[in-house]
């Protein structure tokens, strides 16, 4: 049976969004799983099995994610399924390249045009890959609701609160 409402985000991607629901980051940190959290300049080698533009992609990618400090021990897997994900919708866009997107089939009449099946592979894994990556954070729209820590606006509110205080 599915959970109702949005599912919860990491703590780490809730402040980086700038803490919007203003909750007390405390009571979150306390509920979550702790896992090795991979800091700046550190993550893990790209596995062997991924093939060579699941690695290129895991290298590129792992930095960016541990730079923000958005990769745990727990997410590896996630983002090994990212970079295979990704390299079979390349090696479907280079086929694609190679003999196009269509072909013709003959009929008992006339010939028709058929789609060749790399359009659909192309498709559900580029869409597997958008939802990876907003997950992680990588799109324009998930990073756009992103602050990094030191960055986040101080509430309107709590500035008055401050300045009442002293």
């Amino acid at each position: 049976m599915a959970t109702p409402g949005r599912k919860p985000k990491p703590t780490q991607m809730h402040i980086l969004n700038g803490n919007p629901s203003k909750i007390r980051l405390e009571d979150r940190i306390g509920k979550e799983v702790k896992a090795k959290e991979y800091g700046p300049g550190e993550y893990p080698e790209a596995p062997e099995w991924l093939d060579d533009i699941a690695k290129k992609e895991w290298n590129r990618v792992a930095p960016i994610l541990a730079d923000c400090k958005l990769l745990t021990e727990s997410d590896v897997k996630a983002l090994e399924a990212y970079c295979k994900c990704w390299s079979r919708y390349v090696e479907a866009e280079r086929q694609m390249d190679e003999i196009g997107s269509t072909i013709f089939q003959p009929n008992q009449k006339s010939k028709y045009i058929q789609q060749l099946p790399q359009v659909a592979i192309a498709q559900k894994y580029l869409k597997l890959c958008k939802d990876f990556m907003t997950e992680f954070g990588l799109t324009p729209s998930s990073r756009g609701r992103m602050q990094l820590p030191g960055e986040q606006d101080e509430d309107e509110m709590e500035s008055l609160f401050r300045k009442a205080m002293h």
